[in-house]
């Protein structure tokens, strides 16, 4: 059987990875989220279906089957509502990890913030720092949420002259 390409669509687009994805994030990071279900997970990603608006996620999609996702939110940390907007959600299925899918997906909304006119961008992570580093974000902060440490990082869409 041939290889098929991955391609990244709007979730709007695929509804149908909804419940999917919302098993896949409930079980990631519902140690963060200790009041969280599958149904609220549900309930937050048919509100982020979005077209070239926030919120928006995006789906990898290889073949029909889904390999991941990445969210645009306006907030993603309750006590740091300065902080907007926030990629959120990035998920890959453990089996295609390391294949450049979080890269893709990562990069995919990236571009969608820039063609926003949004000038930066935020997230946390608990043990990816280095990844998003070499997608080009910058620490901002180590800090506590929820009760785990995290980093807090940015990217800036705006290319800077020196």
């Amino acid at each position: 059987m041939p290889n098929q390409e991955m391609h990244i669509e709007y979730l709007a687009g695929r509804p149908e990875f909804i419940p999917t994805l919302a098993r896949w994030h409930y079980q990631e990071w519902a140690y963060l989220r200790p009041d969280d279900s599958v149904e609220a997970r549900i309930a937050s990603l048919q509100g982020s279906c979005g077209r070239g608006e926030i919120p928006l996620t995006f789906v990898a999609v290889s073949d029909g089957e889904l390999l991941g996702s990445a969210s645009l939110v306006m907030h993603d940390m309750d006590n740091r509502p300065e902080l907007s907007p926030w990629l959120s959600g990035v998920f890959v299925r453990p089996e295609r990890r390391r294949q450049g899918t979080g890269a893709a997906l990562v990069r995919r909304i990236m571009g969608e913030a820039t063609s926003l006119h949004v000038s930066k961008l935020y997230l946390y992570t608990v043990d990816s720092t280095a990844f998003y580093a070499n997608l080009g974000w910058s620490l901002l902060e180590h800090t506590a949420h929820r009760g785990k440490e995290i980093s807090i990082m940015s990217y800036s869409t705006i290319a800077t002259t020196p």
